[in-house]
């Protein structure tokens, strides 16, 4: 017979267990949905699917900026622990010191993320995941890569370590080229591990690719040449802007000094800035154009107006106004192909006080380009300044005024394309409506300017090496005395050349400044007109196009 304490003791197993098998059951069948949530809370995670940034392509397609998968390296401290015996290699394949990876970890031993490394390469990757540190994790993300380098980053730019533009399209294109990362769910041991994947609930979003209008081939032909010429005339800078003239396409925008954006410690403001769209500069004797223009436009001059420029100087006011020597008695051209500042100060002062002012507003020099790159700057045209007669008269011959080297761009291609202005753009966006042509001169009156531009490239003008073998060409120098304490200083210099060509049939418009060249040689004509030599040639055979005649070009002295 039983006795009472076992009796009891059984008693008490079968009640338990009763009450144990009752519990799993409500679990099972009341309390399931309320579990299984609760589960899925500890062993389910949302993760982020990384999503690549749109490709920025030239205009031929080759790739200006990519994205490139890479690795970052991090761990979980709070799940996590690396062995200190593990500190030593762990840090060589890092690629960095075993104090860093030592304080990285000590500073980071209650939280539940730090990164070891972020986006390393694939060689950095691959030597850690082959010492098999167990808590050591790896995630994949995307790096931003610039093949062209320094030598298209003021037009590409950068992105910031985000991810997000920074710099150049990268910056103004960033909600076209920035994608929507995706969402998808895994299920996680307690540990850390992953074991499977669930499900993808939100698929990425890619960012959109962007065709610009820069030519590559170009674009490297310009940049070696600026290169050159500050190392020749040890320059401060020099930019070249270039634009297809019937379609207002910028062909090549380049700057030297540049950066490249592949390498981080590489960014030093005076070599990250677009000098094109920036800098304001003042234009000196290539505003003469528009003072001309302005001049056939009021009727009273025609391109063989004799003006006076005798005795090479001339006093306005208390000011006097003077050339490097007397011209004696010159035609409206010959005023262009000698550069006289006397003869264009003697025009301007003939017209509307607001003639050339207007020539020159409605020719784009007063707004921004639009060219789609940020920061541009609109320059400075100071229209109190005509009130005075030496305030016309310096505007007429460029100074007292700024612009950027695109502003004066989109004057010249206001001309080149027989008085219509045009919009430019740097991105090839058939979904983006162009603003369109507008008529702001008469073509007879850009048709003669041109034609007397000619002249200035001839060997009796102040440019002869931007002639074009077998190509017309016209243009203006502008070599400026610049500013410096207030006053300007006949040691510093900025070197201007402005060329459209070919002159009779116009299909390139380039513009090409360089800033404080040193040595004998500091004009437009012998700084600036060479590299346009240079980049023209190449750009007008790239069109396809064959030569063109050219015309008889007198020295602009009356007979």
């Amino acid at each position: 017979m039983m006795s009472k304490r076992l009796r009891f003791a059984v008693i008490a197993f079968l009640c338990v267990a009763l009450a144990m098998l009752a519990r799993m059951f409500i679990l099972a069948t009341y309390d399931r949905d309320f579990l299984q949530e609760q589960g899925d809370r500890v062993a389910q995670r949302a993760e982020s699917v990384p999503t690549t940034r749109g490709i920025i392509y030239d205009r031929a397609g080759q790739p200006l900026a990519i994205s490139t998968p890479v690795q970052t390296i991090w761990t979980d401290p709070g799940i996590d622990t690396i062995p200190t015996k593990s500190h030593e290699a762990l840090a060589q394949a890092l690629q960095i010191s075993q104090e860093q990876l030592s304080n990285t970890l000590w500073e980071a031993k209650d939280r539940r993320f730090v990164y070891l490394r972020k986006r390393v390469s694939h060689e950095v990757a691959e030597a850690v995941g082959q010492l098999g540190i167990s808590g050591v994790r790896f995630s994949t993300e995307f790096r931003r890569y610039y093949p062209a380098g320094e030598v298209a980053a003021h037009v590409v730019g950068l992105t910031k370590n985000d991810g997000k533009g920074a710099e150049g399209l990268e910056l103004s294109l960033d909600s076209e080229l920035t994608g929507a990362s995706g969402q998808r769910r895994v299920l996680r041991a307690r540990d850390g591990r992953r074991l499977r994947d669930i499900g993808l609930e939100d698929a990425p979003e890619f960012g959109e690719d962007v065709t610009t209008t820069i030519d590559l081939g170009l674009q490297y032909l310009a940049f070696r040449q600026l290169r050159q010429t500050v190392s020749e005339h040890n320059a401060k800078s020099a930019t070249l802007v270039l634009i297809d003239v019937l379609s207002g396409e910028i062909l090549s925008l380049a700057s030297y000094p540049s950066y490249n954006p592949n390498d981080g410690g590489d960014r030093a403001f005076s070599r990250m800035r677009n000098r094109a769209v920036t800098d304001t500069y003042e234009p000196g004797s290539t505003i003469k154009v528009f003072a001309i223009l302005a001049a056939l436009e009021s009727g009273k001059y025609f391109p063989e107006t004799e003006i006076d420029t005798s005795p090479g100087y001339f006093g306005v006011g208390r000011h006097l106004v003077e050339d490097p020597r007397n011209y004696g008695t010159l035609t409206l051209q010959g005023v262009l192909v000698k550069s006289s500042q006397v003869g264009i100060s003697k025009i301007a002062l003939n017209l509307d006080p607001y003639a050339v002012f207007s020539a020159l507003n409605r020719a784009g020099l007063a707004d921004e380009p639009q060219s789609g790159l940020p920061y541009e700057a609109t320059g400075h045209v100071n229209t109190d300044d005509l009130k005075r007669e030496i305030g016309r008269a310096t505007m007429a011959y460029g100074y007292g005024l700024r612009v950027t080297p695109l502003q004066l761009a989109v004057g010249y291609l206001t001309i080149a394309t027989g008085g219509i202005r045009r919009s430019i753009s740097i991105v090839r966006d058939p979904a983006v409506a162009k603003l369109p042509d507008q008529r702001v001169f008469e073509r007879e009156h850009t048709k003669a300017l041109i034609e007397m531009l000619e002249g200035v490239v001839s060997p009796i003008g102040t440019a002869p090496k931007a002639n074009l073998e077998g190509f017309s060409v016209a243009g203006k120098t502008g070599t400026v005395r610049k500013i410096s304490d207030g006053s300007y200083d006949e040691s510093k210099h900025i070197a201007w050349f402005v060329g459209i060509a070919p002159s009779t049939s116009p299909r390139i418009v380039c513009v090409v400044v360089v800033d404080e060249p040193q040595g004998d040689t500091v004009s437009g004509g012998g700084v600036a007109s060479p590299v346009f030599a240079e980049v023209a040639r190449h750009a007008l055979q790239l069109m396809g196009l064959s030569g063109t005649p050219k015309r008889l070009i007198t020295d602009g002295n009356a007979a």
